[in-house]
């Protein structure tokens, strides 16, 4: 019985240091992540709450945010179709090559070849609310 109870729990204390140690790294990358987004994504999109982007949704609160479904925007069949919630992995997919993850997005965005540079986009997307 202690071994059967011993493995669930050796498997949560795994994920819950995995967790920390992601938000640790996210911690440290931030500053990165909000200068590679201005630099690569903030001409289409926006992150203040409220504001509108020049082509793309905002992206405030997009982590958790069913795909598609921001009010107001005018997505591609594709992308609503896409059904997903908006999670650190899936984002970082999008942002590796947006056309191959989601065939006939509207976002012309060719993608990001450097996993760093994602990672740090990612977390910025994470702070923003």
């Amino acid at each position: 019985m202690f071994t059967t109870l011993r493995l669930p729990l050796i498997g949560l204390l795994s994920l819950t240091l995995a967790q920390a140690a992601l938000a640790a790294d996210c911690a440290t990358v931030q500053s990165r992540g909000a200068e590679v987004f201005a630099n690569e994504c903030g001409v289409c999109h926006a992150v203040a709450k409220g504001a509108v982007g020049m082509m793309g949704p905002n992206l405030a609160g997009v982590v958790g945010r069913k795909s598609g479904s921001l009010e107001g925007f005018n997505y591609s069949q594709a992308m609503r179709n896409k059904n997903i919630d908006w999670q650190a992995e899936n984002i970082e997919q999008l942002i590796t090559q947006p056309q191959a993850y989601v065939p006939g997005t509207y976002m012309p965005y060719m993608g990001m070849a450097s996993a760093d540079d994602r990672q740090a986009v990612v977390c910025y997307l994470k702070e923003q609310h």
